[in-house]
């Protein structure tokens, strides 16, 4: 089963899930004929899912690998996050519909209608302390503890082609791995992680990246009201707080472009546009501002696949700060 189909799969119930087979998704961990290792900071990133009835263990067995991460060379941070739901405005539907699913996994869930969704990210300063540290060896196996289910997982190495901040966009390796250790979204914090998936051809990713990036400063720097707007407000110098009736948000809290490193056997290259909100709301209402959308346009030709953008809440964040 390829990535895609992972991703398809979030649609259906649990029991449906529970009997699919294991995903081999080699093909994204490791270079093929001709393609280069990468440089700079990258991520072991995989997508699972387990039966309610797991998630006390879950995080019990995470929080176990805390002290040797921190102590593993070239580690920077984890993040585990839980689907939570999904946004609308991304898709384009009409803006009366934005938020509307905004928890509706977490929903099912709770009505066991539907299992857990997870993301995993672990964060390295490079692709060599990554294979060397015997972390996807070991986070392979703990997808196999939690039933059939967790069995059915995606993995990947992925590379950050630019992140950005409140204050900074980051394009270095050097500044990137800075970004990557100060993870801003802790549990406590309550901040809303968005994670839009997305892929093109390959051949396609260089102009991508420059395209992308140049969106990602847009989507950094851009909030309503902003200065000249009838409503702005200097008491708000970051933007308003957004909500169903407005179309006011606050700027993101971080912006995060992640690329597969390597392709899959059909030549496709995947996308993980990753960042933080103060809210569901400042998300969707970002996706409705025309600046944004305009910006879009110069990456829309690109995407083959996407975009699919769901909401999470982050359960744990170990950062080596």
């Amino acid at each position: 089963m390829k990535r895609r189909d992972f991703l398809k799969s979030a649609v259906l119930g649990a029991g449906a899930m529970a009997v699919m087979p294991t995903l081999s998704s080699a093909n994204l961990l490791k270079p093929k004929k001709g393609e280069k290792e990468p440089k700079g900071p990258v991520t072991l990133y995989f997508e699972f899912r387990i039966m309610p009835k797991f998630k006390d263990e879950l995080l019990k067995e995470i929080e176990a690998h805390r002290s040797k991460l921190l102590k593993t060379r070239g580690f920077l941070s984890l993040s585990l996050k839980n689907m939570v739901g999904d946004s609308t405005m991304v898709k384009n539907y009409p803006s009366n519909l934005k938020g509307v699913l905004q928890s509706a996994y977490f929903d099912a869930y709770k009505q066991e209608t539907m299992p857990l969704f997870y993301s995993l990210f672990i964060r390295f300063e490079n692709y060599k302390d990554l294979k060397e540290s015997g972390i996807e060896e070991r986070f392979a196996k703990l997808m196999h503890k939690f039933g059939p289910l967790s069995k059915n997982y995606h993995a990947g190495v992925y590379l950050t082609v630019a992140a950005g901040d409140r204050e900074h966009i980051y394009k270095t390796h050097s500044e990137i791995a800075k970004f990557l250790r100060e993870q801003k979204d802790a549990p406590l914090e309550e901040l809303i992680t968005v994670n839009n998936h997305v892929a093109i051809f390959s051949k396609d990713k260089d102009e991508f990246n420059k395209k992308s990036t140049a969106l990602l400063k847009v989507a950094q720097d851009t909030f309503r009201p902003a200065k000249g707007d009838y409503d702005y407000n200097p008491k708000f110098p970051e933007g308003m707080p957004g909500s169903f009736q407005n179309s006011h948000y606050r700027k993101a809290v971080t912006t995060e472009i992640l690329q597969s490193a390597f392709s899959d056997s059909d030549g496709m290259t995947y996308y993980l546009f990753h960042g933080t909100w103060e809210s569901v709301y400042d998300h969707e209402n970002s996706h409705i501002d025309i600046r944004f959308r305009t910006a879009v346009m110069e990456i829309f030709p690109y995407i083959v696949q996407g975009p699919n953008e769901p909401f999470y809440k982050t359960d744990i964040l170990i950062n080596r700060a």
